[in-house]
């Protein structure tokens, strides 16, 4: 239908650094790094990119709606241009490859380039999709380390004119920080379905915690609500580390909100913070494993590197599901091994209401 001669399926790792070529029978052959190559660009811009070689290569980046989940190549002998009306092709193709994938394990198994640990596995299957955009809001979230990822996780989902959504970091590693994190984040999820108010809901996840784990477990976090119509943010910090924003091309500094308890700890919500955003302000909530990742000589990430980082993407107009996939390989690149603990971060913009 598209006219090519022959094409392949790739499929984005967990990471999202690497594809992985995929067909009716499973994965083929080994993943290969997105960097350097004109798969990685065009994945990394979303953008359809042709090649100057015989045959020529044309790379679509496929998107389940904006969730960027992998790549098609076609082969063409001689090329013009792709023939009218491909893009309602793809998006049919993307459907039934989505659709189906429910099904089957073949498209899990192409996502994971390294073993996938069992609470990494857990973890992952909690998620929504890494990335959403719409017309008044676009969210980018990332885990790592994406195979080995433990009491990190996030949640966000997109209800009217409510854009709802929590991170949280739980104590310890492994399985048991993972059960921590997927209670509190299904607690979280539950009271927001039910349309409880954030501090019932903050009190609810508390004594889930408290309940389930005890021995002074805890579960630190920051959950709330932007109002898409009036971009006004509300939310709850549960002792965790304050969110960074960018406004007007230029690092604004940290939200204030102060802090209650971790959950589990139990506790009076202290505050229900709020924030009056702006058209273009962008909001960077994330885990200490980001600024506390150390390179082989020591030195932390930081907090200075990570809100330069990400103001210079906000100025070059880095999309915000593109920042927090270049960032999380920056700070891997910063500490050149394994990171000692989970890194994680979600990434607002608001574009404001459509007009």
């Amino acid at each position: 239908m598209l006219g090519a001669r022959s094409g392949r399926l790739f499929v984005a790792d967990y990471s999202l650094r690497r594809l992985q070529q995929l067909d009716a029978e499973g994965p083929v052959g080994e993943a290969h790094e997105m960097a350097g190559t004109m798969a990685g660009r065009a994945f990394a811009s979303g953008e359809v990119t042709v090649s100057n070689t015989h045959p020529t290569v044309v790379s679509i980046p496929l998107t389940d709606g904006s969730d960027r989940i992998g790549l098609l190549e076609l082969d063409y002998d001689r090329w013009t241009a792709l023939p009218t009306g491909w893009e309602l092709v793809v998006a049919v193709f993307v459907m039934v490859l989505v659709t189906k994938s429910r099904y089957s394990d073949l498209w899990v198994r192409a996502r994971r380039s390294e073993p996938l640990s069992p609470a990494a596995e857990v973890q992952w299957d909690l998620l929504p999709p890494l990335s959403c955009s719409t017309n008044e809001i676009g969210v980018g979230g990332i885990l790592e380390p994406a195979y080995e990822i433990g009491g990190d996780s996030f949640d966000y989902a997109v209800n009217g004119t409510q854009l709802e959504f929590a991170i949280v970091d739980a104590i310890g590693h492994g399985m048991s920080a993972v059960l921590m994190s997927a209670a509190a984040i299904n607690s979280l999820r539950s009271s927001r379905r039910t349309g409880i108010e954030l501090a019932a809901a903050y009190r609810q996840a508390d004594e889930t915690i408290a309940t389930q784990f005890g021995h002074s477990n805890y579960v630190t976090g920051q959950f709330g609500s932007i109002d898409i119509t009036t971009g006004v943010l509300t939310w709850i910090n549960a002792g965790h580390v304050l969110p960074m924003l960018v406004r007007n091309g230029s690092d604004a500094g940290e939200l204030r909100c102060v802090p209650s308890m971790p959950l589990g700890l139990g506790g009076p919500v202290v505050e229900v913070a709020s924030e009056a955003l702006q058209r273009g302000d962008r909001v960077m909530f994330y885990t200490d494993g980001i600024t506390e990742s150390r390179s082989p000589d020591g030195e932390f990430f930081g907090r200075d590197r990570l809100a330069d980082f990400l103001l210079r993407a906000a100025l070059d107009r880095v999309p915000v599901a593109e920042t927090a996939r270049r960032l999380s390989a920056h700070v891997i690149d910063h500490v050149n091994s394994a990171l000692s603990d989970d890194a994680t971060l979600l990434i607002v913009e608001y574009h404001g209401p459509h007009s």
